[in-house]
C-alpha cells in the first residue's frame, strides 16, 4: 500500500512537471526581425542563426520572420515600430541614438579600434552598463551586440592621409549629432543622408565621401564611385557594437522560459555574426584592391588628437565619463 502511494505521488509529480513545462511554451509568439541592410550583410547571417536556434529550442512555439533590406522601413521607422509593437526585433544604430542618447558614446569616431576592442566592450561591464542606460532612456531591451565591422573613410576625389585632406569635403554621416560634430572637428562638411542613398549620392556628386563599414562598401558597390579608402586595419573611423533591440515592455510580457531562450540564442547568434564579419572583411580587402581601390595609411595620432575634445564633450553631455574611461582603458 505504501509503495502504491509513492507510485501515485510520483505520477502526480511527473504530470505536474509536464504541465508546467508545457505552460512555459503555451504562449506561441511570432517575432518579426527587421533590418535595413542587404540580405548579404552579416546581420542576416546572425538573424538566421537566431531563428534556427530559437525555433528549435522552443519546439516551434517561437516563430521568427526575417525582413532584411529595409522591407519594413528605414532604421527610424523600425525603431518606432518596435516600441509600438508591430516589429519585435531590430538593430540599433544612429537613429536609435536619438532615442537613447547614451549610445552616442560608442559612436564617437576613432575611439573604438577594431573588432577585439569592440568585443571587449560589448561583452564586458561597459556593454552591460550601456544596455541598462539604453533601456532606461528609450525602453529598448538589448538582447545582444552585433558587429558592424570596421568603418574606414571612403572618398571620391583624393586619398585621405591626414585631417587636412578632409577640409571642406562633403562627407555623408549617419543622422546623429556626434558624427556631425566629429566631421566638423576634422574640417569636413558633414552631410546627413540615408544609408540606401549613399551610392547615388557619391555617383551624382551630392557627397564626396562617406564612412561606411567595409561590407557596405562591397554590397553597395561603392568601389565603383569611390576609389580611395583609409586603412581600417590601422585605424577605424567607427567600430561600434550594434545593439540587437526589442521593446522592454514586450519582452517583459513573455514567459521566463521564452525570455531565456531568446536571450541565449541571440548571444550565440551575435558571436556567429561577428565571426562572419571578420571573415568577410578579410576577403573584401583583396577584392577592393583588385577593383582599383587605393587603401592608404594615415597619420593616426593626428586624427585621435582632433577627436579627443569631441570624446570629452559627449562624455560630459551624456554623463558617460565612466564609460569613456573604461573604453579607453580597453584600447590596446
Amino acid at each position: 500500500m505504501f509503495r502504491k502511494k509513492i507510485s501515485v505521488l510520483g505520477l502526480l509529480a511527473a504530470t505536474l512537471v509536464s504541465i508546467c513545462g508545457s505552460a512555459a511554451f503555451a504562449q506561441t509568439v511570432t517575432l518579426r526581425f527587421a533590418t535595413i541592410t542587404a540580405e548579404s550583410f552579416p546581420y542576416t547571417d546572425g538573424a538566421k542563426k537566431f531563428k534556427e536556434l530559437v525555433e528549435a529550442r522552443s519546439n516551434g512555439a517561437i516563430k521568427v520572420l526575417l525582413f532584411p533590406g529595409g522591407q519594413l522601413g528605414n532604421e527610424r521607422e523600425i525603431n518606432e515600430a518596435i516600441l509600438e509593437g508591430s516589429i519585435q526585433i531590430g538593430v540599433g544604430a544612429g537613429a536609435m541614438a536619438n532615442l537613447a542618447p547614451i549610445y552616442n558614446i560608442v559612436q564617437v569616431p576613432f575611439l573604438i579600434q577594431g573588432q577585439a576592442h569592440m568585443a571587449a566592450i560589448a561583452d564586458g561591464p561597459v556593454g552591460q552598463k550601456l544596455a541598462q542606460r539604453i533601456e532606461e532612456q528609450a525602453g529598448f531591451k538589448v538582447l545582444a551586440w552585433f558587429s558592424t565591422g570596421d568603418s574606414p573613410i571612403e572618398t571620391v576625389k583624393k586619398a585621405v592621409t591626414s585631417p587636412a585632406d578632409l577640409a571642406g569635403v562633403k562627407i555623408r554621416v549617419i543622422e546623429t549629432p556626434v558624427l556631425v560634430d566629429a566631421m566638423r572637428a576634422l574640417g569636413a562638411n558633414p552631410t546627413p543622408m540615408a544609408y540606401t542613398e549613399v551610392y547615388t549620392g557619391l555617383k551624382q556628386g551630392v557627397i564626396e565621401g562617406a564612412h561606411l563599414d567595409v561590407l557596405s562598401v562591397d554590397t553597395m558597390k561603392v568601389a565603383e564611385v569611390a576609389k580611395f579608402m583609409t586603412d581600417w586595419d590601422q585605424i577605424t573611423f567607427v567600430s561600434e557594437p550594434r545593439p540587437v533591440i526589442m521593446s522592454a515592455k514586450y519582452f517583459a510580457t513573455l514567459p521566463a522560459a521564452q525570455q531565456k531562450i531568446i536571450q541565449d540564442a541571440m548571444k550565440e547568434a551575435a558571436v556567429y555574426e561577428r565571426q562572419v564579419f571578420k571573415d568577410k572583411m578579410t576577403s573584401i580587402r583583396k577584392k577592393l584592391i583588385e577593383q582599383g581601390v587605393t587603401i592608404t595609411k594615415v597619420d593616426a595620432p593626428a586624427f585621435v588628437e582632433k577627436m579627443k575634445p569631441v570624446w570629452a564633450k559627449y562624455a560630459a553631455q551624456l554623463k558617460a565619463e565612466d564609460l569613456l574611461a573604461e573604453i579607453v582603458a580597453l584600447r590596446k
